[in-house]
């Protein structure tokens, strides 16, 4: 059975949209931390397991999300990258041009 839940168009018009599944709680924590950050987002989503297709779907949980919580989000989502050494650009081997 397909998940599906109700949405409206433009013009009021309901239709029925099959929701995003993950298949471990972990993706779809994932996925609602970088849900929470964006700007438009007022409400926080949180994921849940869903007793139709035991899979992990993403909804509304009704709180609202702060700036202080999209910054401790972001900073969280940031990539983390360890500088391990340099290397000499200019003492690389270069093959010299050939001209016909």
């Amino acid at each position: 059975m397909e998940c599906t839940t109700i949405r409206k168009d433009v013009n009021g018009l309901e239709f029925e949209k099959p929701k995003a599944k993950f298949d471990t709680l972990e993706k779809a924590i994932t996925h609602c931390q970088k849900e929470n950050v964006r700007e438009e987002r007022t409400e926080k989503v949180a994921p849940y397991k869903c007793k139709t297709c035991c899979k992990y779907h993403v909804g509304r949980n009704g709180s609202l999300i702060t700036e202080k919580e999209k910054e401790k989000l972001k900073k969280l989502l940031e990539p983390k990258f360890t500088v391990v050494g340099k290397i000499d650009l200019d003492s690389i081997w270069k093959p010299k041009p050939k001209f016909k």
